[in-house]
């Protein structure tokens, strides 16, 4: 996938909106998972799966995905900050959580962890009622970047939210 530096408003806005959130999804699968507590904490509770699904998929290799660079990192922050327009509270909850659980993948392969049927079937709706609200949630984000309420980049977010 060609990374862009900046939405472009002539061409399909919504499925832009879905190739960043595709790009942000294996930007934050491809982050280190070690080294997140500091020096000298320890915690003796055992390490817990969530969900039987995590342990499903199939190592390919051991070879880990290169490190996110700072760029992607910032380009990962800024479509996370999208996700603030799908509302708050349980205004659009149902969305929101389509959107999240379509965003994990695999770390190596790239892989999506879940699948619509997989999906639809956590938050007891249809197939392509869940396929359906993702596209809704492109299309709401969409909507916000080509009406200017929100930055069309990370560099256009100085001035909304000015560095210290």
């Amino acid at each position: 996938m060609k990374r862009r530096h900046r939405m472009d408003l002539t061409r399909d806005v919504p499925k832009q909106v879905a190739e960043w959130m595709d790009e942000a999804a294996l930007t934050l699968a491809a982050l280190p998972a070690h080294g997140l507590r500091p020096s000298g904490a320890r915690g003796f509770w055992p390490d817990i799966v969530p969900d039987e699904e995590d342990l499903e998929w199939a190592r390919e290799s051991d070879i880990l995905p290169p490190r996110p660079t700072p760029d992607d990192v910032s380009r990962m922050d800024l479509v996370f900050s999208w996700l603030a327009f799908l509302g708050e509270g349980n205004e659009n909850r149902e969305i929101r959580k389509v959107v999240q659980l379509h965003m994990r993948v695999h770390p190596i392969s790239g892989k999506r962890l879940l699948s619509w049927e997989k999906i639809a079937g956590k938050l007891g709706i249809s197939r392509n009622t869940a396929h359906s609200r993702y596209l809704t949630a492109c299309c709401i984000i969409a909507e916000k970047i080509r009406t200017g309420q929100f930055p069309l980049d990370r560099f256009d977010q100085i001035e909304h939210f000015p560095m210290s």
